[in-house]
């Protein structure tokens, strides 16, 4: 995914969702997705017009996932906190996961490699 999500000038995580289904290209990135895969622009702008918006909801079969099921863990068992630093600092909100961008980053240790999720995505105040 690097290597393509490098070609359509987006992050890895935002291509891989695209093959799953969980994003939405642009004409462009259709195009050169195409061009990438030597596909006819026509044909890959129909399938993706066929599949119809992106899927948000949580898969099932992901909620037993080694990698996947322990991300959801920590989001569950912190959000209160998470919710309550979040208005902490930037004051009561919302967080907008449409143009929410999400990066994975190997983090090297002596005893292997770490995982470092990043979430960052765009805070709307609620007006008082």
């Amino acid at each position: 995914f690097a290597q393509i999500a490098d070609q359509l000038g987006h992050d890895e995580v935002w291509t891989a969702a695209l093959f799953y289904g969980r994003a939405t290209p642009s004409l462009k990135d259709i195009h050169l997705l195409a061009d990438m895969l030597n596909l006819s622009p026509e044909t890959l702008e129909e399938d993706f017009r066929m599949a119809g918006p992106p899927t948000r909801e949580v898969i099932a079969s992901t909620t037993t996932d080694p990698v996947v099921h322990p991300f959801q863990e920590a989001i569950s068992l912190y959000a209160p906190a998470i919710r309550t630093v979040i208005v902490e600092k930037l004051g009561d909100g919302a967080v907008d996961t449409s143009s929410m961008k999400v990066r994975v980053e190997k983090v090297p240790r002596r005893k292997g490699n770490d995982v470092r999720l990043i979430l960052e995505s765009g805070f709307a105040p609620f007006q008082s």
